[in-house]
């Protein structure tokens, strides 16, 4: 893990409080440039930003591409550490060798879901994974289905979309920020279920973003990334401006599983 990802997740579980969340979501939304993320374009977002914690300065993997990236996330290991450096994965092959944050998750008591919009995330299914599958259009539903019993739960959801129209159009074109909108308008009715039910953590991230119609590159645009943070449990210190990691992910986590250690 780097250092300004230690140095955040220490910061973190150092301002937990007990008791612990009963909903613990991640959303990914795949390419999602932090410039993206305003009150026009994307206001449900902006809205758990402004009532929560933000930091647009987020960093991608080295190759910031979605499947390092998101191994990195769950992992916490960095790309040369996990060995996960190509974007490539199939059904069949071998699955992540390391355990992820669903197994942190898992291990405290809670159901677990994997939904995603790449078949190639099917690499990060463990058996501390309780409900996972390719969701390219109902991962939304989905998640909220999963969440709707009682009980203690992590839901790890990614949503893409925006890669495709970043290369046909251009990141942050006109089609790019109307299809950042739909998106956001899709989350509504999650935001909506956390809120009312209360007891929750809200992850909101992304895995890379793009410059003109490229990804995947060494161009700084491409390994840009925002982070919003928000708990109706859980203090949170003030991360704007702060450097975060993709792999600082999993000990971000770490508080709404383990709860208030002091």
């Amino acid at each position: 893990m780097t250092s300004g990802a230690c140095l955040l997740a220490a910061a973190l579980v150092a301002a937990t409080p007990a008791p612990r969340p009963e909903r613990v979501v991640v959303i990914s939304i795949d390419a999602l440039h932090p410039a993206a993320l305003t009150a026009a374009t994307m206001p449900g977002v902006a809205r758990q930003a402004r009532l929560g914690k933000v930091t647009l300065e987020g960093h991608s993997t080295r190759p910031p591409k979605t499947l390092v990236a998101h191994t990195a996330m769950l992992t916490g290991l960095a790309p040369a550490q996990s060995g996960k450096v190509d974007n490539a994965w199939e059904e069949g092959q071998p699955t992540v060798a390391f355990p992820t944050a669903l197994d942190d998750a898992k291990a405290a008591g809670c159901r677990t879901a994997l939904l995603y919009s790449k078949e190639r995330l099917g690499f990060l299914v463990t058996s501390g994974v309780d409900q996972h599958g390719l969701a390219p259009d109902d991962g939304v539903a989905r998640a909220r289905a999963f969440l709707a019993p009682p009980g203690r739960a992590f839901v790890f959801l990614h949503l893409g979309g925006l890669e495709h129209v970043g290369t046909e159009s251009g990141w942050m074109s006109a089609p790019y920020l109307a299809r950042a909108s739909e998106l956001d308008r899709s989350l509504a009715p999650l935001f909506a279920d956390l809120e009312a039910r209360g007891s929750y953590f809200l992850v909101i991230t992304s895995d890379h973003a793009g410059h003109d119609q490229e990804h995947g590159t060494e161009h700084p645009e491409d390994g840009r990334l925002p982070l919003v943070v928000r708990s109706d449990r859980t203090r949170l210190p003030d991360i704007r401006g702060k450097r975060y990691d993709t792999a600082g992910l999993r000990a971000l986590l770490a508080p709404a599983f383990i709860g208030d250690r002091r």
